[in-house]
This record gives C-alpha cells, structure tokens and sequence, in this order.
C-alpha cells in the first residue's frame, strides 16, 4: 500500500531490534539485555513522544521461579510487569508513550502504557502511567530493558525479541490531535 502525504509525514522508527538478545540465564541480578537505543542529546524538545514496544519470551523456566522485566529511559524506571511466575514460552510486554514535558539537565517527562508477563493471548494487560520525573536532556539517553530471575538456575533463561522505538516530534504529535 503507497504512502499517503499524512504517512510520509510520520518520522521512521528511530530502532528497531533485528535479531532477539542474548539470553540472560542463571542469575539472581537484576540484568540488562543487550539491545538498546541512544537518543541523542539535545535532539528532544517539549511536546515530543517517545514511543516504546518492549516484549520478549521466557525461554526456559524452573518451577516457580519468578521473572519481573523492566523498562528504563536513562536511569528512570518507566515500568515494570512485577514478578510473575512464569512458564515456557510465556511473553513479556511493555508499550509506553513518554511525553518530554520540559527539557535540559532539569528535564521532566511523564508516561502512559500497558505490561503484561505471562501466557500469551490469555495474559491481563495492565495499564500504567509515570508521573512527572526528572530526565536530563543535555546528555544521551539510553532506552533499555532488563529482566529479573527470581532464583539462579540454568533451567531460568529469557530474551529480548522486540525493542521497538519511535520518537515523535512534537509538531507532529499537535497535528494529530488538531
């Protein structure tokens, strides 16, 4: 299907992940997955969107071991699902509009999103939102997921399928609501 002008007006995914993560495995500590998004410093302005498509599977699985998976803007806990017990080949999920409220080293966003962690098509999106906080624009901010095992065992391993992301400027977003 051709782009119509309003589509080509649409900025392109700023990243998207073309292969899923090492797997993180065997361990207790909260742990960062190899793929990850720069965005550049001072590239945000007031009114921009930072849209986020997070999900990845529980490979393997031990008992009850529980997985919680996290998504971070910087240093800044976006959200978590919360420690669920999972089982093989149940998904993790995370989609987050981050709306930059103000820029700089006193920077501020809030967010919006859904996470869910559990068996796929059965599993309860929850929705969650962020209230304002404090994000240093001036310097690059990174996009990044980590997971959490419950317990260390070889059975535990999960991966990272999709990091998905898209910052909408800010003239764009006003002229979608207008």
């Amino acid at each position: 299907m051709p782009y119509t002008a309003f589509q080509s007006n649409v900025p392109p995914m700023a990243y998207s992940s073309v292969a899923a993560s090492a797997a993180i495995s065997n361990l207790t500590a909260e742990t960062a997955f190899d793929k990850t998004y720069s965005i550049e410093s001072n590239s945000l302005k007031a009114g921009d969107v930072i849209r986020i498509l997070a999900q990845g599977t529980a490979t393997a699985t031990n008992s009850t071991d529980t997985l919680d998976f996290q998504l971070r803007l910087g240093t800044a806990d976006i959200f978590a699902t919360g420690a669920v017990d999972v089982a093989d080949g149940d998904i993790f999920y995370i989609q987050a509009d981050i709306v930059i409220r103000t820029i700089g080293a006193s920077g501020t966003f809030v967010g919006a999103g859904i996470t869910a962690n559990g068996v796929p098509g059965t599993v309860t999106g929850r929705p969650r939102f962020k209230a304002s906080t404090a994000l240093d624009t001036t310097a690059d901010i990174s996009v990044n997921c980590s997971a959490t095992w419950s317990v260390a065992s070889a059975s535990n391993s999960c991966r990272l399928d999709i990091l998905n992301v898209q910052v909408l400027p800010a003239a764009i977003t006003s002229a979608l609501t207008t």
